[in-house]
């Protein structure tokens, strides 16, 4: 759990990942290549005196995570990667600053040139926000993250989708993946509770057909059958009442 002061630095890291992520959706269109994303995560983290934190932590060849259609994390933003319209493609993005070691995480997905071309598309990423925020909406003190994995759950099933089952939500505080690590799915034997000024990273992933992954142990993680995912994720604070969304 963070000090007061901690939670003030971690604040002050989510302003620059904020300025990284709007400056990532306003460049993003159709032929805009994964290098400029990856570049441009580099250069406004040096200006601002942070880290693209997993690149340093696990020798993660790049700055950012920039995985598209039915890769569901960690693909590399490599120069043949090239959006194109109708991509729906996912940025996630670690910081950490130079003087107190304190991280932030935060991922989105967004199609390329959205129309009623891909209404399930839109679906898939309408569902993911809404599993996301029904757990922010249990993320209270004394709840136990089984009520917060179930609420998850829920919202992705009748949304007519899979839950991701190999990967977890996590803490986050001086390293960028703490215990616990949790699931997003109901698991009776989850039941810590929450306490004030714990600080984790919730993140949802929404799969359309499949809940199988591909794992070939290199970064890139693929779902089995080749259908699209989605993934959103807020780094959050416990209080005394609402959760705060820090990033």
């Amino acid at each position: 759990m963070l000090t007061k002061q901690e939670i003030e630095i971690m604040r002050a890291n989510a302003k620059i990942h904020k300025i990284i992520f709007d400056k990532i959706k306003e460049i993003t269109k159709h032929w805009t290549t994964a290098i400029e994303i990856n570049e441009l995560c580099w250069d406004i983290a040096k200006k601002n005196w942070v880290l693209c934190w997993f690149k340093w932590v696990y020798n993660f060849p790049a700055n950012i995570c920039i995985s598209v259609n039915n890769v569901v994390v960690h693909w590399l933003p490599r120069e043949w990667l090239i959006f194109k319209n109708w991509d729906l493609v996912t940025f996630d993005f670690w910081i950490k600053d130079k003087k107190y070691w304190i991280n932030t995480d935060a991922a989105f997905s967004i199609i390329i040139w959205w129309n009623e071309k891909n209404p399930k598309w839109a679906k898939l990423i309408e569902a993911n926000k809404k599993a996301l925020y029904a757990w922010i909406a249990k993320a209270k003190v004394w709840n136990r993250v089984w009520d917060i994995s179930s609420a998850i759950q829920k919202e992705i099933i009748w949304a007519w989708f899979k839950v991701v089952k190999q990967l977890t939500w996590h803490a986050i505080w001086k390293e960028l993946h703490e215990k616990p690590y949790i699931p997003n799915f109901w698991k009776p034997w989850y039941w810590l509770k929450l306490e004030k000024w714990m600080t984790l990273a919730i993140e949802p992933i929404v799969w359309e057909k499949s809940w199988e992954i591909v794992d070939e142990w290199d970064w890139e993680i693929y779902i089995k059958d080749g259908s699209l995912w989605s993934q959103y994720e807020h780094t959050i604070l416990i209080t005394d009442w609402e959760a705060e969304i820090i990033i």
